[in-house]
């Protein structure tokens, strides 16, 4: 029997803003990995597509070399479609008849759908629309069956899963992993100290400096390869440290993932960088979740506990949404920038292409996409003059903006136009 897996993102990609503007849930890393990269560890050797919102689409086949949107079947006589923001563990796979044609539901949210190339082709209508409409139009066509699952709600769930996720990820990558031979294609000053070796990875042409402290007795640490960490750096598991990333004096405690290319300092605690973003200098940065590109400017601090230890709210575009959480920081989207001395509110929402500067205590917890200002006041951000520092930002790491892309921020500037007329009105 072939398969297919179609994985698709559902009406609930807003509630992952500032982060899903232009990507799908799918693309977000949560422990070492990708939610998309975590499908196909599970499923080696077989076929996976892409599912989502039409003009993400050409962004999407140029960075992952899959096919997207594309219903075009010969081989395949049984599809899995399978939400994107789903845990993936062997339980729920093992959960799934893949003879049977069936829709898996935890409580109200669609997991996952068995079914042929035929009935594919019959509901291609409501597959493709899964994004804009409730995923309940398919529960009528095929017989439904509630089963356990963990599906991701909010960015806040990433982060408070990711220590858990790190360990998840490390223990299932383990067995692949060349201890015995580690050390020879690294760099280890002889003064590093390491807790708990065995629960340490350290890819190739890495160098770890001398006064580093690796503490894995809470948890793994996976630095992957070509990773410098300077001296005086402290990092307690677990913690996923991505390819090309440099480490600068800091301190990061458990349950952070970083991405490639990322310029680590200061203190960090329990916060995910998608990749390519910087956090160089002193300041503290707790309980959030980056985009890429991001550069946060020498002494830019957040706050993740308001002062008298209350749940936090976030302030989405359209909406707050109650968190249920004390411990929330801050939600950066894509190509953000903050100046010298920025202080975050506790739980700060801060949308894609916005620049902050000025120093001093941002009081409004929501900043919108393609903002421009200080704490006196916000203007939109000029189109030609985002895209030209957008443009030189990642030319400084050798990428190239590449014209799809240009064309989604330039529509996601179109879409977001509203969040900045609210905020001069207000």
């Amino acid at each position: 029997m072939s398969l297919i897996i179609y994985l698709f993102e559902d009406h609930t990609y807003k509630n992952f803003y500032p982060l899903t503007y232009n990507r799908p849930v799918y693309e977000l890393l949560f422990g070492m990995m990708k939610l998309r990269e975590k499908v196909a560890s599970h499923f080696p050797n077989t076929e996976i597509r892409l599912l989502c919102r039409d003009f993400l689409q050409p962004l999407l086949e140029q960075k992952t070399k899959l096919k997207v949107n594309d219903f075009n079947l010969s081989k395949a006589d049984r599809i899995l479609l399978l939400n994107g923001r789903a845990i993936l563990e062997s339980t729920l796979v093992s959960r799934i008849d893949f003879n049977q044609e069936k829709s898996y539901w935890h409580k109200e949210d669609l997991v996952a759908v068995i079914l042929s190339a035929e009935k594919l082709k019959k509901h291609f209508e409501s597959i493709r629309s899964l994004p804009d409409q409730p995923t309940e139009v398919l529960q009528k066509d095929f017989p439904a069956e509630q089963i356990a699952a963990k599906l991701l709600n909010y960015l806040w769930d990433f982060v408070s899963g990711n220590a858990d996720e790190i360990s998840r990820d490390f223990q299932l990558l383990k067995p692949r992993l060349n201890f015995k031979h580690m050390f020879d294609k690294c760099s280890v000053d002889q003064q590093a100290v390491i807790y708990k070796p065995e629960n340490v990875y350290i890819g190739k042409n890495t160098r770890i400096e001398a006064f580093v402290v690796l503490n894995a007795e809470t948890g793994p640490i996976y630095i992957e390869d070509d990773c410098t960490i300077q001296a005086f750096t402290r990092i307690e598991g677990p913690a996923y440290i991505g390819k090309n990333s440099q480490i600068f004096v800091a301190k990061i405690s458990g349950g952070c993932s970083f991405g490639p290319v990322c310029r680590l300092g200061g203190e960090i605690q329990q916060s995910i960088f998608l990749g390519y973003s910087n956090k160089y200098h002193d300041g503290f940065l707790g309980h959030s979740y980056l985009g890429e590109w991001v550069n946060l400017g020498a002494g830019t601090t957040n706050s993740d506990l308001k002062n008298n230890y209350s749940a936090v709210r976030v302030n989405f575009p359209d909406r707050y949404v109650d968190t249920d959480q004390s411990k929330i920081g801050s939600f950066i989207g894509d190509h953000v920038k903050t100046g010298i001395g920025t202080l975050l509110n506790t739980g700060a929402y801060i949308g894609i292409g916005a620049n902050i500067f000025g120093g001093g205590m941002i009081r409004s917890k929501f900043i919108p996409s393609f903002a421009w200002g200080n704490m006196e006041g916000l203007r939109e951000y000029a189109w030609d003059k985002f895209i030209e520092t957008a443009k030189v930002v990642m030319q400084r790491r050798n990428v190239e903006l590449l014209n799809s892309e240009k064309e989604i921020l330039k529509k996601i500037f179109e879409l977001t136009k509203p969040e900045r007329e609210a905020i001069k009105s207000a």
